[in-house]
This record gives C-alpha cells, sequence and structure tokens, in this order.
C-alpha cells in the first residue's frame, strides 16, 4: 500500500512537471514578435504588435562577387514605417555613402513614431551581385527594435 502510494505520487509529480513544460512552449499561434523581416520590393510585415514596414524600393550597385571593382558600390533601401495614424519613410545604405558627411552609419537611423523612438537596421540585401544576371527577387532583412 505505502509502495502505491509512493508511485501515486511520482506519477502526479510527472504529470504537473509535463504540463508545465507543454504549458512554457509557444503554440503556433502565438510564435513572440520577431524584430527583423526579411521583405522584397512592394512587401510589407508586422514587427512586434504595431510596427508595420513596407519596402518601397531596392537599388543594388554593389560591385558584384569575383569581380575587382574601382568602388565597391552599395544597396539602398527605402522603407516606410508605420505605426497607428503616424509613418515615417527612410533611406538605408549598406555600404559607403558618399553624401554623408556626418560619418553616421548610412545603414541604421533612428525613428519616432507615435511619440516612440525605434532603431531601424538594414542588416542585408540578397541575392548578393554576381556577373551572370538572376531572376531572384531582391530582398531586404530591415531589423527594428524599439529603444
Amino acid at each position: 500500500m505505502f509502495t502505491t502510494r509512493i508511485i501515486g505520487f511520482l506519477a502526479a509529480g510527472l504529470i504537473t512537471i509535463a504540463s508545465c513544460k507543454s504549458g512554457d512552449s509557444l503554440s503556433n499561434d502565438q510564435v513572440p514578435p520577431a524584430d527583423k523581416v526579411s521583405l522584397g520590393l512592394d512587401q510589407s510585415a508586422r514587427i512586434g504588435s504595431q510596427i508595420v514596414v513596407r519596402v518601397e524600393s531596392i537599388q543594388d550597385s554593389r560591385c558584384p562577387a569575383n569581380v575587382t571593382c574601382v568602388w565597391a558600390g552599395q544597396a539602398k533601401v527605402q522603407v516606410n514605417l508605420s505605426k497607428d495614424t503616424d509613418s515615417k519613410t527612410v533611406q538605408l545604405i549598406l555600404g559607403q555613402d558618399l553624401q554623408n558627411k556626418e560619418n553616421k552609419r548610412p545603414d541604421s537611423t533612428g525613428v519616432t513614431l507615435a511619440n516612440e523612438v525605434y532603431k531601424v537596421v538594414l542588416r542585408e540585401v540578397s541575392p548578393y551581385p554576381e556577373t551572370t544576371q538572376t531572376t531572384e527577387p531582391k530582398k531586404a532583412v530591415v531589423q527594428v527594435t524599439k529603444l
């Protein structure tokens, strides 16, 4: 009888632990909001529950892989960010920005939307240019972080 009670307590404990573990994991409809999105031209996505990011233009003049160029080139992405009724459009650049006299990073900027400040960073533009033409559409990886 004592053994039966111990086994019963152990079983109840294991069931409790298992239910806690499964409650800690996220189901598909509870995925935590990402702070990074990969978007093609004219695509938009929601970051968190409030910020909508839309890629308005992608220009890529970077030197193709395996080619020697005089200038490395740059990838420019124009992004529109909106929250509630407030929106801002920013241009982010991978590579050297020759018009940047303040020596700030051209791949990131601060944006104020609905009285909250966000840092917007252009992480990547892909595919990287090659000497042969590709039919793969350009995508920009944009990260937005609330400060």
